[in-house]
């Protein structure tokens, strides 16, 4: 099954109310398969005015873009939804690795959720992205990020992107070609310590991954989140990565009803299948950066 074959399976949206987040020009809910709502941070308008002329991003012209229901900008869902909630299902198709409070985040889903409703994520594993050469996110950057009430992308996180992200063959990893990946022009050590820095003194706002994972990390930190009673979500269903593919899917259900104890219960086993992440040192990052002349 393709994403959204995933996607209709896990919430079947028929006869059913639900939000999908940030679809921009690829939603995996249409229209036409049941009472769906869009959601975003911005407008259309505003999407359209952020994404112009972004070729990594994907829409390029007003058409191309969803009509958007739900402005998010200055509001949670639930506050957006009014009298429309709470619906039965969210979909998130790679989005909570940009948040800078997960918890947070998660917390505000199941507040727009109606009892036993369903949120359906999509989840990009960093062994197979540009991610590839970054640090697992841990229990304790998710609880210091909503403890501190993050806003932002740290500039730790902001450093983290630029110094590592780097030209992943997803293809080779899955066949075992290792190899140690280049990383983009204009990244490396000495970029993400200028736009740490830049951040930090500004207060500014760069959108990167603040969190990533692999599936193992994500359900052992999520299922801690969820042991500790941060969240009223339990594990359905944990899709690790398909072969050759490079993400993986979570179905979450919410249970206020339970205890957190009961809940932790259904967090799914590891699974060991799929290849491990690389974890170049910094010493070979800055050399290749020092004896080729840029971060490649």
């Amino acid at each position: 099954m393709d994403s959204r074959q995933r996607t209709l399976a896990a919430v079947r949206p028929h006869g059913r109310t639900g939000v999908e987040l940030g679809p921009l020009d690829r939603p995996l809910v249409r229209r036409g398969d049941g009472d769906i709502l869009y959601a975003d941070h911005l407008s259309t308008e505003g999407l359209a005015r952020k994404y112009a002329g972004h070729a990594a991003a994907g829409p390029q012209a007003r058409g191309a873009l969803v009509e958007v229901d739900l402005v998010l900008e200055t509001q949670t869902l639930r506050q957006a939804l009014g009298a429309r909630g709470p619906v039965d299902y969210i979909v998130a198709s790679h989005v909570i690795e940009h948040l800078p409070d997960v918890i947070g985040w998660l917390k505000d889903c199941a507040e727009a959720l109606r009892e036993d409703g369903l949120l359906f994520l999509a989840v990009p594993d960093m062994r197979f992205t540009f991610d590839r050469g970054r640090t697992l996110t841990t229990t304790g950057d998710l609880v210091g990020a909503h403890l501190a009430g993050a806003t932002r992308p740290s500039a730790a996180q902001v450093y983290e992107h630029f110094a590592k992200a780097m030209q992943v063959d997803a293809e080779a990893v899955w066949a075992g070609r290792e190899t140690r990946f280049p990383l983009f022009a204009g990244h490396g050590p000495e970029a993400g310590l200028e736009h740490a820095r830049r951040v930090h003194e500004t207060d500014g706002m760069i959108d990167v991954h603040c969190s990533v994972f692999t599936p193992d990390s994500f359900t052992a930190v999520l299922g801690e989140i969820i042991a500790l009673g941060l969240v009223p979500f339990a594990f359905r269903e944990l899709t690790p990565t398909p072969f050759g593919e490079i993400e993986f899917f979570a179905l979450l259900c919410k249970c206020e009803g339970a205890t957190p104890a009961e809940r932790a219960a259904s967090t799914p086993l590891p699974d060991r299948r799929a290849p491990r992440p690389a974890r170049p040192g910094w010493r070979s990052r800055l050399a290749r950066v020092g004896r080729l002349g840029d971060p490649r």
